[in-house]
């Protein structure tokens, strides 16, 4: 008997693509506790010690829209290879860097690689799932993913504290050589159109574009929103995503088919998970900041108390994945983004009492609805593509959420001097009111419609 036969290959797929999720999104966080250890050892300022993070991240936002799109032109697996290998040996290189230097370069190229590789497992899912089962395998895996995320300050430290900070680039080729054999062995190809071409022109508007929004967005906090290189930014990377999308329209074969934003549901699938993230944002990072500045708390003793967030989020997402196959999708969304709506709400009324007890009781529940937002958006998003698109589709999904986290950390950032955390709360919570809204009008895709 085989170990890996035909009945049980998409389960062996799903637990590797699983831990590539994971492993790309440990390594957003798990550098930050080890930060101060890396600028230590190297001598670096704090701009540069800032880089080690933002290098990784930016690379990452800026290329990601474009990771599935190459693997509908070039195959889905020739492409995951190569962006797992990419990821791998830019993790040595980090691992062995002399220099911070050559660290922060070792970084970005990383960013590039996990670009690459992050979009394509929403992707292989849809193309290796059944659509009943296709909501059960987006919440195993982000499951794992968020489990790795939760885990990476932990990590983090650990390593750091009892081995040494360049482990936490060392584990993840380890972990890679399994997860490439993995895939090598279970992954079928599908057939795709002839006559594809790569849009090296539209690739290079939608990287320059994305690079200039993101790394404005990064540094108008430590540059200050009046200097005039952030609007110069802001300018030239709308400037050149809206160039892009004139080009893309008249493409044959077009790196990204913008067109598929007319469609409302696909539209509000994207703004969804955007926000999402932003929500993200709030929970993992102004709690923490809350935590320490508000309620007195310690860095170890806020992060327990961010952890609270995530603790029911696997749980609640095999419970999601399940419900996907006997709810509409838009009742699942609506479950998820009420349900984020009324903790920013609850987080808004309680953050001037600077009470502990009223801050951690509500952080579960922002967790356990999490999914409800980004596993039926994800499936819906599938369900209106053909398996030839599903590359390109998870790419832009993927850009919506990396995008999601960048925007809601510039535009909290951007309140919190007018209103400190309640402003920050706030603004979110009214953002999530008018998705609330526009979600009752425009998402309508759901598993009898598609069945």
């Amino acid at each position: 008997m085989h170990l890996i036969d035909e009945q049980n290959r998409k389960w062996w797929l799903l637990g590797a693509i699983s831990c590539v999720l994971g492993i790309v999104l440990l390594d957003e966080t798990v550098v930050g506790v080890a930060l101060p250890t890396i600028q230590k050892s190297f001598g670096l300022s704090n701009t540069e010690a800032h880089w080690v993070v933002n290098a990784y991240l930016l690379t990452f936002a800026a290329f990601v829209a474009i990771g599935g799109r190459l693997a509908d032109l070039f195959g889905t697996l020739r492409v995951f290879l190569t962006g797992l290998t990419i990821f791998s040996v830019c993790s040595l290189v980090c691992g062995f860097a002399p220099t911070g230097s050559i660290l922060i370069a070792a970084r970005a190229a990383q960013g590039l690689g996990a670009a690459i590789i992050f979009p394509l497992y929403v992707a292989m899912i849809g193309m290796t799932f059944p659509k009943e089962q296709r909501g059960f395998g987006l919440a195993v895996g982000g499951a794992v993913g968020t489990t790795f995320l939760a885990l990476g300050p932990l990590t983090g430290g650990l390593l750091t504290e009892l081995v040494s900070w360049r482990w936490i680039f060392w584990i993840n080729p380890l972990i890679a050589v399994g997860v490439g054999t993995i895939v090598a062995l279970t992954w079928r190809e599908i057939d795709r159109p002839a006559g594809q071409r790569m849009d090296w022109i539209g690739l290079l508007l939608i990287a320059v574009g994305m690079f200039c929004v993101v790394f404005a967005l990064m540094e108008a906090n430590n540059w200050g929103w009046e200097d005039l290189r952030i609007p110069g930014f802001l300018v030239a990377g709308v400037a050149l995503l809206v160039l892009f999308c004139r080009v893309e329209v008249s493409r044959r074969t077009p790196l990204i088919e913008v067109q598929l934003f007319r469609d409302m549901v696909f539209t509000s699938s994207n703004l969804t998970i955007l926000m999402a993230q932003y929500s993200k944002i709030i929970l993992f990072v102004f709690i923490a900041l809350y935590a320490q500045t508000e309620l007195g708390l310690g860095p170890l003793q806020a992060g327990a108390l961010v952890m609270l967030s995530p603790i029911l989020q696997p749980p609640a997402a095999l419970v999601c994945g399940r419900m996907t196959k006997k709810m509409s999708y838009k009742g699942l969304v609506l479950i998820g983004i009420t349900g984020l709506g009324v903790c920013l709400i609850w987080l808004t009324v309680v953050a001037p009492l600077k009470n502990l007890l009223l801050v951690a009781c509500i952080l579960p529940l922002s967790g356990a609805v999490f999914p409800f937002v980004m596993i039926p958006t994800r499936a819906a998003i599938l369900a209106m593509l053909p398996e030839h698109k599903h590359g390109q589709g998870g790419g832009v999904s993927m850009a919506s959420q990396i995008s999601g986290g960048t925007i809601g950390l510039a535009i909290s950032s951007a309140v919190f001097p007018f209103g400190g955390y309640q402003a920050v709360f706030g603004v979110a919570a009214a953002l999530f009111l008018a998705l609330l809204g526009f979600t009752l009008l425009v998402f309508r895709t759901g598993p009898r419609e598609n069945a």
